[in-house]
């Protein structure tokens, strides 16, 4: 049983990064509202020092930093909170005896923390392994991948471009994205690729300069009729840029489907098995064989796509010989791309609402750094990473490219480099400016969310589209 832990802190800001770093070491320990073990923490400026005191299980911790002139109040709260999270982590941890793999980090991005510090001038191997306790492996993960994209990322001029098409034959037991079956959307489809085409044509009219990727998603794109995949396709004008289709569910993935994307100028697919144990497939709700998963990967080969496969730790009923199993039959394969996601307890998920939670934090280990080893081995290497909430051992997603099979969308929105033309229910645009003040310089990002359901966006298009315009009317791009 997990020992409950609610906190009083003086500083409401940081509230929520604590909550996470609690989360962090679940099952072991378990964030309440109310009741449990007692947590203070207090956060304050003395005589040149911000200082953080934890007061818990009896023991008290100091941490802090010293003040300085900070180039910008949003550098100063930065580091703050860095600070009262490293003193929470420190004080979790030696009550626990665990070290987590991310140590202090509780963010989505820590390649984004690499690249801030790298910009700071510090020693960055000193800081995140040496200050924020992250694990000599996951620095070296995070090393990597800031290697394998040099070349790709880059704060500079030109855009991406994304649809959503958020349908799928049925639902994935841990998916909590907002989709809908085919049989239930599919009276509303063909007003939906009307729209959507008309959405995507905007992007034509904002100057947003060089188009570097085209990524359509979802749902599964390719669980639609032909007809209106066609449709929406084409009104991306594609003429050589990498351009992605989530074809995730590869019982969807029909010759008709394939000669439509070769048409439309695709370069890039997804072939997702999750897992490549048949008894799992049907257990999470994917309705389709192992043998579609083979039957589709082929089907690509034969049109000459690059092609994706995801695979899930973690998934339940699974052994880590199991997943083994499955990252060596990817390897086999020999996809361009291989993504490892850790599972994820998803708000939304039949997996949470049947009280599923994550947990087992040495399997979730074993697994994740199975695949690291072996997909470095064959010759992969990992081109980024991100973190959910609620992810079993609270590891993380990497996506794995051969040489010169790097995503560059996959780049671009998870390192929040460029500015994204997004069409679609559910889909959200997004500006990125580089900001100069007096010589700092600060990443400015603005978004735009479209309506999330299908009938709501048809519905609402004409609006829509008006508020596209003047979102990227008035921004300045860089």
């Amino acid at each position: 049983m997990s020992v409950k832990i609610s906190v009083e802190i003086n500083e409401p800001k940081f509230k929520n990064d604590i909550y996470d770093m609690i989360q962090a070491f679940y099952p072991v320990l378990e964030y309440a509202e109310e009741g449990g073990e007692r947590m203070t923490v207090d956060c304050f400026e003395r005589d040149g020092r911000y200082i953080v005191t934890v007061d818990f299980a009896g023991k008290r911790r100091e941490g802090g930093l010293e003040t300085t002139d900070f180039p910008s109040d949003l550098i100063k709260m930065r580091l703050y909170k860095r600070s009262a999270k490293i003193t929470v982590y420190e004080t979790l941890s030696d009550y626990t005896g665990i070290a987590l793999p991310y140590g202090s980090l509780t963010g989505i991005r820590p390649t984004k923390l690499y690249y801030e510090l790298l910009s700071d001038g510090v020693n960055v191997k000193d800081e995140m392994v040496g200050k924020l306790y992250v694990s000599e492996r996951k620095f070296d993960l995070i090393e990597r991948i800031i290697q394998t994209q040099k070349g790709i990322y880059s704060f500079g001029d030109g855009y991406d471009a994304f649809a959503n098409i958020p349908v799928c034959p049925t639902r994935c037991a841990y998916c909590s994205f907002i989709s809908e079956t085919y049989d239930h959307a599919k009276k509303r489809l063909a007003d939906y690729a009307d729209n959507l085409a008309r959405d995507i044509s905007t992007q034509f009219d904002f100057g947003l300069g060089r188009r570097r990727a085209i990524y359509v998603g979802g749902g599964t794109p390719t669980s639609i009729d032909d007809g209106d995949l066609d449709k929406i396709l084409r009104a991306f004008k594609a003429c050589g840029e990498e351009f992605t289709v989530e074809a995730g569910r590869p019982e969807t993935f029909t010759e008709s489907k394939a000669k439509i994307l070769k048409e439309n100028g695709v370069t890039r697919i997804s072939v997702n098995p999750q897992t490549f144990k048949q008894s799992t497939l049907d257990l999470i709700g994917r309705k389709h064989s192992v043998e579609d998963i083979f039957k589709a990967y082929e089907l690509a080969n034969k049109y000459g796509f690059d092609v994706n496969m995801d695979l899930i730790a973690m998934l339940p009923d699974e052994s880590v010989e199991d997943f083994k199993a499955s990252v060596d039959k990817a390897i086999e394969l020999s996809p361009a791309n291989i993504t490892v996601h850790t599972l994820s307890v998803k708000r939304g998920s039949v997996f949470n609402m049947d009280g599923l939670k994550s947990g087992a934090q040495n399997d979730a280990y074993k697994m994740v750094d199975y695949s690291f080893d072996a997909l470095i081995k064959a010759g992969y290497s990992p081109y980024y990473t991100y973190r959910q909430k609620n992810t079993f051992g609270r590891l993380e997603n990497v996506g794995y490219a051969k040489k010169g099979k790097t995503c560059v969308y996959n780049v671009d929105i998870m390192e929040e480099t460029h500015t994204v033309h997004a069409s679609g229910a559910g889909a959200i645009s997004k500006t990125v400016t580089v900001e100069d003040n007096e010589g700092v310089k600060n990443v400015r990002i603005e978004r735009l969310s479209e309506i999330k359901e299908i009938k709501g966006y048809n519905e609402h298009i004409e609006e829509l589209i008006a508020k596209k315009r003047i979102f990227f009317d008035k921004q300045i791009k860089i």
